[in-house]
């Protein structure tokens, strides 16, 4: 048992020398591309218009990522987003009902991070996208890296993520935040 805890030891330590994990957490804010009239016609009953809509998204999340010595860091990402909202005129009878959508997503990511301990890096993965059930999607992003110390730097990302709902789904939004290195 002490033989094998020794050579594990041994194995590690290369490990801790050369890769690095950080944590990262940001907030972020941009505009999302969606065709509202197509989500409309192809989830509301026949004569169902839209009356009213807002493509503002913004974004909270936090990310924890295992950088090598190389270029190349894997890693998770949990996020909220609010993507869209939308309103409806339905026919009812000879009356009308407005109803109104918020439309927002839970997503887990593994990340695949190009350039991981450069000030410069691509971001790559899949999401799940938990809205109204899973909606499977791509995280692309490219992130800048402000140094303030050794272990702390200011993120500035720009990201897409392209989601298949309804309808395509495509926020695109500028985020940063701190990113703490462990």
């Amino acid at each position: 048992m002490k033989k094998g805890i020794l050579i594990s030891i041994i194995y590690l330590i290369p490990l801790i020398g050369f890769s690095q994990n950080s944590v990262e957490f940001t907030f972020g804010a941009g505009g999302t591309v969606v065709d509202i009239e197509s989500i409309v016609d192809e989830d509301e009953v026949s004569g169902t218009i839209a009356t009213d809509w807002g493509t503002l998204n913004w974004g909270i999340s936090g990310q924890f990522i295992h950088a090598t010595k190389g270029t190349l860091g894997f890693g998770i990402e949990l996020m909220y987003q609010d993507l869209y909202w939308y309103s409806v005129k339905v026919p009812y009878g000879t009356q009308n009902i407005y109803r109104e959508y918020y439309v927002s997503t839970f997503k887990i990511t593994p990340i695949l991070r190009i350039g991981a301990n450069n000030n410069f890096s691509f971001d790559v993965g899949p999401e799940f996208n938990f809205i109204d059930g899973l909606s499977i999607g791509l995280l692309l992003s490219v992130n800048y890296y402000v140094p303030i110390s050794d272990k702390i730097d200011i993120p500035l990302k720009v990201r897409i993520d392209v989601i298949d709902y309804i309808v395509v789904t495509v926020p695109i939004s500028f985020n940063a935040g701190v990113r703490i290195k462990i």
